[in-house]
């Protein structure tokens, strides 16, 4: 006679096996988590290098630099300007060559936050920041009419991931980029 052939898992090595699968997503799951906390800090420091970058700009060329947070929802872009706060060409980044546009939502290492613009003057928040030649002066523009006035105390660009926020100020006499 021939002997039955059996193939399969007994009932104590499928249980092995759950077990040992289960001890695992114990121990990766908080790891893989635990990158959260720092998307808010990673889109901080991302948001104050831009900030910097188009304060730079203006300094160094003497010219205007328009911050845009009104053209496109939850991004920041910075463009060539005039006195009236009317977008020009974008500024290029120097070291991707392409359109210098912070979109922290986009990123791997910051997804999931929100980005809101809080440029202050005249008692309210606009989306749009015009930086003078050579940081003579910092005014808040909505993009729609004209310029809202000269840059208020508390100004900055809000970051938000679940229920935490931040804000990068940005002085409104001395252009300091501050990160929380």
């Amino acid at each position: 006679m021939k002997g039955i052939a059996t193939r399969g898992f007994t009932l104590v090595e499928m249980l092995v096996s759950i077990t040992i699968l289960g001890i695992i997503a114990v121990a990766v799951i908080p790891l893989l988590s635990s990158n959260d906390p720092q998307k808010l800090s990673v889109a901080a420091e991302e948001t104050a290098n831009l900030l910097r970058f188009a304060l730079s700009v203006a300094s160094r060329t003497g010219g205007y630099v328009l911050v845009d947070g009104r053209t496109t929802e939850g991004q920041l872009s910075l463009h060539n300007s005039d006195s009236s706060g009317n977008p020009g060409s974008a500024i290029d980044d120097p070291l991707t060559k392409r359109a210098a546009i912070l979109d922290v939502s986009g990123s791997p290492f910051s997804r999931g936050v929100t980005l809101a613009p809080q440029f202050r003057a005249g008692g309210s928040a606009w989306l749009q920041l015009l930086v003078g030649p050579g940081l003579s002066q910092l005014q808040a523009f909505d993009g729609i009419s004209t310029n809202k006035g000269v840059l208020q105390a508390g100004s900055g660009v809000e970051l938000s991931y679940g229920n935490q926020s931040v804000t990068v100020g940005i002085n409104e006499v001395t252009g300091l980029v501050s990160l929380p």
